[in-house]
């Protein structure tokens, strides 16, 4: 086995290939094997890796060589190189971590975070080093990918010129003749193996090996073709190469760039940052001391900054600020002269306006009162006109059963003063009628105790005010028995849907005046200009302790202006015509105040109003001395 020794790379470029093989390859002719060794001495003089030479190993840069191997002819060549460096980055002195002692709101070089200077370095860092950063990437990429690429070509076009160059070296068993051609191959430092194997020999015929770092396995490539002669096959040819020099070479190039961009983007920084020191920096430092200035009070330093740009403008706007301070200032010391005199005289008046304030709002306060006590008295009119109403028909009808038996009783009388026959069908008959009228008097006699009973109760209810046990229903039918007089004559109805045994303890009158004022306000405004309607009351039982008294008519309804102001006070749609405004103010005070509940209006303009009425069983306890609203007194 023969070794050889290739010299070192004299320079990490990419080697050129041979113009007399290019031109060989591409005009697809058969080579002339006694034209292989003048090819392959041209081109490895030709190489830009240098020519062949027998080097020594410098001192502390060799790695051991593998054993001399022995080759078919028993000539021995030892090997040894040395061991081409990696081109890394350069080792040096890592900057150093920030400690903890470092201040908030700093960063590298001192610049605070929230600082101007600072965002022009992020931006300029970020604007300069992610473009290069990309760009250098991609290059590393593409130039790997063509490095390859053409170590792939490049390797088919030498396998195939070796192969048919040492197919005469083979045939003559003649190492010797096949040294210069393979010695000029293999100082090409990309070359890692070349090896010729014999069918019939266990041995190589030909041996080449270059130690590699295995991170480079993944950069070699490799291929083999047989040697052939007179079309037979006498050897085998296997020939190894690596894109890693190349790579190596390309990367020292991109370090440089590296090198030569950060000097560039260094001293790009320290240039801008000059400018924005001198031309934005200072002149805002300036004007921020002058800014403090003023706030603390300072006003005798004048702000001067030279220049016309747009920080001299924004100085000059602060200087004449500062000049109007002064003026505003002085100003001010002078009102200040004749401030006790101002506020005394102010304060008189103010004095004045209030006690004027004070007496309108006492008449005011009297003036609601009255219109309150009013209402209730309105309210109590109409209970009182609609049981006399009630009351004159069954005390009519008694009255006439009276004046009907009077008579009867004085033709009896005549008769038995004359002494005329008293017939039997005469008495049978006066007894009838006796019995018939005493039916008829005992009937509308009980119907008016019982008008008269309930107007008793209604009336306890509403003047006391006093918190009882009651069932909802039956203060409703009260309260209904009271109202319905003032429907009666109309041509609209009240309908009942009760639910029965809702027992309460709360106020009853106070109950019944909100449920009075909620049927009177239906017949007044609801069903004005209408021919007819329906009013519904409903009551019902509801979760958690508490019922609902629903009011329902399908009169005219109410727009949304009106419906969202119907409880303030003194709001009526009816001014100038009787109406006071206080009506739906109070029935909102007792039910929100007295009954502890809650009252919802739902109406649509044409389409009815409905009152929805939320109660709790149980009211709340009224506080020592509190009435009603709406409590007659």
């Amino acid at each position: 086995m023969t070794r050889f020794t290739p010299s070192p790379a004299s320079a990490w470029a990419q080697p050129r290939p041979s113009p007399l093989l290019a031109a060989h390859t591409s005009a697809q002719r058969p080579l002339n094997p006694k034209s292989i060794p003048c090819l392959l001495a041209w081109r490895a003089a030709s190489s830009p890796f240098g020519g062949a030479r027998v080097t020594r190993p410098a001192p502390g840069n060799t790695r051991a060589a593998p054993p001399p191997h022995q080759g078919v002819r028993g000539r021995t060549w030892p090997y040894t190189q040395p061991l081409p460096r990696r081109r890394d980055i350069p080792e040096g002195p890592q900057p150093k971590p920030e400690s903890d002692s470092t201040p908030p709101h700093r960063h590298l070089l001192g610049l605070r975070r929230d600082s101007l200077r600072f965002a022009v370095v992020l931006a300029l860092l970020l604007g300069l080093l992610l473009p290069t950063t990309g760009v250098l990437l991609y290059d590393g990429q593409k130039t790997r990918a063509t490095a390859m690429e053409d170590l792939r070509r490049e390797l088919a076009r030498t396998t195939e010129v070796m192969s048919l160059s040492l197919a005469e070296p083979v045939w003559q068993v003649s190492p010797d003749l096949a040294e210069p051609m393979l010695k000029a191959q293999v100082d090409d430092p990309r070359f890692v193996t070349v090896r010729v194997m014999e069918p019939a020999s266990p041995q190589p015929f030909l041996s080449f090996e270059r130690p590699q770092d295995p991170a480079d396995a993944a950069l070699t490539l490799s291929q083999t073709r047989p040697i052939l002669r007179d079309g037979r096959e006498i050897a085998q040819l296997t020939v190894s190469m690596s894109a890693a020099p190349l790579l190596q070479a390309k990367q020292a190039e991109i370090l440089r760039t590296v090198w030569r961009s950060a000097l560039t983007l260094t001293l790009s920084l320290v240039l801008m940052l000059w400018v924005l020191q001198r031309y934005v920096l200072r002149p805002m430092t300036d004007l921020t001391r002058a800014a403090e200035a003023l706030a603390a009070g300072r006003l005798e330093q004048p702000l001067q900054l030279g220049g016309a740009d747009e920080i001299a403008r924004v100085g000059l706007a602060m200087e004449r600020m500062r000049l109007a301070l002064l003026s505003a200032f002085e100003a001010l010391r002078q009102h200040n002269l004749n401030l006790e005199g101002t506020v005394a005289q102010r304060t008189a008046e103010l004095a004045a306006s209030n006690e004027e304030l004070s007496a309108a709002l006492q008449t005011l306060r009297k003036a609601q009162s009255e219109l309150v006590e009013s209402e209730k008295l309105a309210s109590l009119g109409r209970l009182v006109a609609g049981v006399a109403h009630e009351l004159n028909t069954p005390l009519g009808n008694a009255l006439t059963v009276v004046s009907a038996l009077e008579d009867r009783y004085r033709q009896l009388e005549n008769s038995l003063a004359g002494n005329l026959p008293l017939r039997r069908s005469t008495l049978e008959e006066l007894v009838r009628d006796t019995r018939h009228g005493q039916d008829i008097l005992q009937r509308n006699v009980q119907k008016a105790a019982d008008l008269v009973r309930d107007f008793k109760q209604v009336a306890i209810d509403q003047t006391s005010d006093l918190r009882r046990d009651f069932d909802l229903a039956q203060v409703v039918e009260d309260v209904l028995v009271m109202v319905e007089p003032s429907f009666k004559h109309t041509p609209y109805v009240i309908e009942t849907e009760l639910g029965r045994g809702l027992s309460m303890n709360s106020y009853p009158g106070s109950l019944g005046q909100v449920l009075t004022n909620l049927l009177m306000n239906a017949l007044l405004h609801g069903f004005e200009g209408l021919p007819q309607g329906h009013v519904r009351v409903r009551c019902a039982a509801l979760p958690d302790g508490e019922v609902e008294l629903c009011v329902t008519d399908d009169g005219r309804g109410m727009d949304e202006a009106v419906r969202r102001r119907i409880f303030d006070p003194f709001f009526t749609t009816k001014l100038g015509t009787g109406g006071s405004g206080l009506g739906m103010h109070i029935v909102h005070s007792i039910v929100t105040n007295v009954l502890g509940g809650q009252i919802e209006v739902r109406s649509t303009l044409g389409q009815g109003t409905q009152m929805l009425v939320r109660l709790p069983r149980e009211a709340p306890q009224r506080r020592t001395g509190e009435t009603a609203p709406g409590a007659l007194s």
